[in-house]
């Protein structure tokens, strides 16, 4: 079974504490907003949107985060079909990678194929603290994954996507070579 006491808490330490302030939070909480009205139109969304400016508003502050830990600017501020936004987070500034951000006591969602790195993030129930957990390789994302760690059901039918728990495997933000 895997709980955030076993599969979390042990390398903590290690994670980077990002402070956002209240200007971070309510650009983020005014585009997903945004977001959210222009994917009503896609299915997906028209399914599981109840918790759809919380998700959005989530990723977006994870990524508000990176772009203060890096002082480098990359966070896509437009909005359209979702189809057209599956690429790497950082590709905008050379990497490679993405960023996927969870809530606290939840563990992360990823693709069950995953191609490319992605920066895991979590965020406090204050909405205003991101901790950096690390880089997760291809590899890791690949292979330490459980649909056992998807909460919502509707995600879960539709067999795309997974829950992460390899948090032993990251690369720590110490070590990041942006």
């Amino acid at each position: 079974m895997y709980t955030y006491e076993s599969h979390v808490k042990p390398f903590s330490e290690k994670f980077h504490r990002i402070k956002l302030d209240d200007s971070h939070y309510q650009k983020a909480n005014e585009w997903a907003e945004r977001v959210a009205i222009e994917k009503q139109k896609e299915s997906h969304w028209q399914i599981d949107n109840h918790q759809g400016i919380k998700r959005i508003r989530t990723g977006v502050l994870g990524e508000i985060a990176i772009e203060i830990f890096l002082d480098k600017d990359f966070i896509d501020w437009s909005i359209d079909e979702s189809k057209y936004y599956h690429t790497p987070d950082l590709k905008s500034i050379g990497f490679n990678t993405g960023v996927k951000t969870v809530e606290y006591g939840k563990f992360p969602v990823i693709f069950k194929s995953n191609t490319y790195p992605q920066i895991i993030n979590i965020i406090r129930h204050d909405d205003r603290t991101v901790f950096l957990c690390g880089v997760a390789s291809s590899d890791a994302l690949n292979n330490y994954q459980s649909d056992d760690l998807i909460i919502s059901p509707q995600l879960r039918a539709r067999g795309t996507k997974t829950g992460f728990y390899g948090f032993e495997h990251l690369k720590y933000p110490e070590d990041w070579q942006f």
